[in-house]
């Protein structure tokens, strides 16, 4: 990557919503199935508000503005919600969006359904912060509301750092990505470094845009012992491969669990 032009620094990815939207656009259709489908499980009031959280470059709340709900996208990122707002306005879909931190918000009204994707919640690095956010999203669900979000999984700290390279081309724009997890462990708070670089382009004209962020990994009871501590939600369920044929339980070695609430 020598010859490319090279920008660092905090967020800075985050600061390029497009290039991270051509990046991290593969499987958001049928993600998006799999939350239309546990609307129709489990809402037999049925589903038409819906809360974004931690929104990002808006891939699912697009999309489910399309299929006719209503949805506010919520994101600390100036860049991000200027960029959904103008996906929208292209797509020709009403949103509402608020920059709010998803560790402590507050909204207006009160939500159908609340989502939490891409692994956002790993960027809560304490108990304190996770709580906050789980009560928050109470807040914001109607009685019977549902909150569906995901989380990166691990089978051991002693993993090695897994890294995984793609390309993905939208248009005229090729991205190459690169992400890694698990540099720097602390095993006592439970976190690590997540690295990401976005190389834009080819060539003596690419730019390369890179980010590192401190995560948090939870493991899968502690999870559960967490959401029973902050209250008002009873249990559904959780999931694999955002399948509601792959029961966590029965998952070999999942990378990700797709868990489901329902607000009390």
């Amino acid at each position: 990557m020598s010859p490319a032009r090279t920008t660092g620094g905090l967020a800075t990815p985050y600061a390029q919503p497009a290039a991270y939207d051509v990046a991290f656009a593969a499987h958001r259709e049928a993600e998006v199935a799999f939350l239309v489908g546990c609307f129709r499980r489990w809402r037999r009031e049925g589903v038409r508000r819906v809360l974004d959280i931690a929104c990002g470059t808006g891939p699912h709340l697009i999309r489910l503005a399309r299929r006719g709900y209503r949805v506010t996208g919520l994101d600390t990122s100036a860049a991000n919600l200027a960029f959904v707002a103008e996906q929208a306005r292209r797509a020709g879909v009403p949103v509402t969006l608020t920059a709010q931190d998803m560790a402590a918000f507050r909204v207006a009204e009160r939500y159908d359904a609340a989502i939490c994707l891409q692994n956002s919640q790993g960027y809560l690095l304490t108990n304190a912060e996770l709580l906050g956010h789980f009560r928050s999203v109470a807040r914001a669900l109607r009685p019977g509301g549902l909150y569906l979000f995901d989380r990166y999984l691990l089978s051991a700290w002693r993993d090695p750092v897994r890294r995984w390279v793609w390309e993905r081309r939208r248009d005229d724009v090729t991205v190459r990505s690169t992400l890694s997890v698990l540099h720097d462990v602390d095993p006592v708070r439970q976190t690590f470094d997540e690295r990401l670089t976005l190389e834009v382009g080819a060539g003596p004209a690419a730019a390369v845009y890179w980010h590192v962020e401190r995560a948090r990994l939870v493991f899968p009871q502690e999870l559960r012992a967490l959401v029973a501590l902050a209250g008002g939600f009873q249990w559904l369920g959780w999931f694999a491969r955002y399948s509601l044929a792959r029961p966590l339980e029965r998952a070999r070695r999942p990378m990700m669990l797709v868990a489901a609430l329902r607000r009390r």
